[in-house]
This record gives structure tokens, sequence and C-alpha cells, in this order.
């Protein structure tokens, strides 16, 4: 993450190395980015990059720390609309966050599929492994919509729907559209995950 040096820079400053930070990995994956590139966009000396990040790694998971703010202000408008709905959240969150990241360097976010494996060393992009993005949303969630195995599997449960709306938006960010099969498809696995697989007549 950035340094206080780096956090305390004006407005103008930091905008020319993140627009550059975000055109270079929207060109090219991790591994072929340049940070010679990145400061010769930005107009900046070698040595006040690394003032700023530590290293290469350290500023492409900041940058996908800016699309994880995004996602997290989706939800949470999601769940107030939905009166703390949690499976209604997810199914609207699909289109809302993808249209989102279509304003918003979506070039940077489809390169990004090629970067899986740094991506998941991250622990706090898209608030997998730390769950960061469940206490956010916790307080707005309505936990009485939920069977009592669901309370207290809130964690799994949230994984899960995550996974699977991650999976699908980067199925959707290779489109140049949303495609109606691939949201078909993602609103029946929900509907799976809501309701179960079993057929009633079989639980007696």
């Amino acid at each position: 993450m950035p340094s206080d040096t780096f956090l305390r820079l004006n407005d103008e400053k930091k905008k020319k190395l993140m627009d550059a930070s975000f055109k270079e990995f929207s060109l090219y994956n991790f591994n072929d980015a340049s940070i010679n590139r990145i400061i010769k966009e930005a107009g900046i000396p070698r040595g006040s990059f690394y003032m700023y990040f530590v290293d290469k790694k350290d500023l492409y998971f900041y940058l996908l720390e800016q699309y994880l703010e995004v996602l997290i202000n989706n939800m949470k408008n999601d769940l107030i609309k939905n009166k703390g709905d949690l499976f209604k959240m997810f199914q609207d969150n699909i289109k809302e966050s993808y249209n989102s990241f279509k304003k918003n360097n979506i070039n940077f976010l489809k390169k990004s599929l090629e970067n899986i494996t740094i991506m998941e060393e991250s622990k706090k992009t898209f608030g997998f492994r730390d769950k960061r993005l469940l206490r956010e949303l916790i307080p707005n969630i309505n936990l009485e919509l939920l069977n009592d195995n669901a309370k207290k599997h809130i964690e799994v449960i949230f994984a899960i729907n995550m996974h699977l709306l991650m999976v699908t938006l980067m199925k959707l960010l290779k489109q140049d559209s949303l495609d109606e099969e691939i949201l078909k498809d993602y609103y029946e696995q929900l509907d799976i995950l809501k309701y179960g697989c079993v057929k009633k007549e079989d639980l007696c």
C-alpha cells in the first residue's frame, strides 16, 4: 500500500501517477508492465516512485484496491435498496458493478484477467481472504431473512456468492456488452444457492 509520502501528495500529482499506472497495466500484463514507462509517463524521478510504493506489486495491489472500493459502495447501495436482502443484492450487483467497472479503466480489469496468480497473492483483493468486505457490509444485511443455519455460516455463504459474482464478472468483462446468457446462468446459480438442490418431496 502507498506510503504517507504518496498520500500527502497534492491531487494533481497523485492523478498523474495513477493515470500512468492504469494506462500501463491496461496495455501490459503484470510481468510485462514497466516502472520505467510509468514514471516517464507520469513525469516523476525513479527515486520518487520508490518513496511512494515498495515495488511494482505494491502499486498494482493499490490499483486493485480502488475497484474494491467501487464494489463495496455498490453493494452497500444495493443492500439498502433491497432492505438488506443478501441474495437480491448479489442479483442486482452484477450489472451495477459491470457498468461501474466499464466506466473506470475497463481495459485495466480485462488485462488483470491475465494476472490471476498475482491477484491471488493480495489478501485484500475483492475481500475474499481477510473478510474485510463482509465486515463492511454486515451492518446492512438483514439476517432475519436467513434461516438459523445460514446465519451461523454467513461467512461461507457470502464467500461462495462473492466467488460466483467475481467469476461471472470476469466472464462478462471479456465481452463487449452484457451477455444475457451469462447473466441467465448467474441468476440460476444464485437460485441454487438460495433455495438448494434437493426436491422438496425428497426431504420427507
